[in-house]
C-alpha cells in the first residue's frame, strides 16, 4: 500500500513549472508528440 504522503498530485490549473517540480506534482513531457502532430496536420 502506498502512503498518501508519497502520492504525487495532478497539476490541474498550475502552469508554473518551478512549482510543479518543487511541490511534487506529476509532469509528462509531450515534446516528442509535436512531430506526430505536425506530420498529421491538414489531411
Amino acid at each position: 500500500m502506498i502512503d498518501n504522503d508519497m502520492k504525487k498530485k495532478l497539476p490541474i490549473g498550475i502552469d508554473d513549472f518551478c512549482k510543479i517540480q518543487t511541490e511534487g506534482f506529476y509532469y509528462v513531457d509531450k515534446t516528442a508528440m509535436i512531430r506526430d502532430l505536425l506530420n498529421a496536420w491538414g489531411k
